[in-house]
């Protein structure tokens, strides 16, 4: 009888394992599906602001106003970025698309990562 109590338990035991590590997949898939949620946005860009900045530190330029979406690509610090527009995300976050000098390269920034120069900086 001893043996089957044990089992019984032992079962139990990997059951409720199981259904734990199926709420933290159910979890990972929930995070993953937010963040293509937000990746998903098509933004309207309107090149209408005359205004520039450079990039305060070591600055990554993204695909969407998300730090979850894709890079372009990392530009050093001092890096000229011209200014197309802006838009705060669903986070109430300010991000600003433009071109970085001397290149054909556009992407968002967020906000805090651009010391202004000069020029408008305008809603899209």
């Amino acid at each position: 009888m001893k043996g089957k109590k044990a089992l019984a338990s032992l079962l139990a035991a990997g059951a409720l394992a199981g259904s734990l590590v199926g709420l933290s997949a159910a979890s990972a898939g929930a995070a993953s599906a937010s963040a293509a949620g937000v990746c998903d946005v098509t933004y309207i860009i309107q090149n209408n602001s005359s205004g520039e900045g450079e990039f305060i530190q070591p600055t990554t330029v993204r695909v969407k106003p998300y730090t979850e979406c894709g890079k372009v690509g990392t530009f050093v610090k001092g890096t000229t970025f011209y200014y197309w527009c802006y838009v705060n995300n669903s986070y109430g976050n300010k991000w600003i698309y433009g071109r970085m000098a001397g290149t054909q390269t556009k992407g968002w920034v967020y906000d805090t990562e651009v010391m202004h120069t000069k020029g408008t900086l305008k809603k899209c």
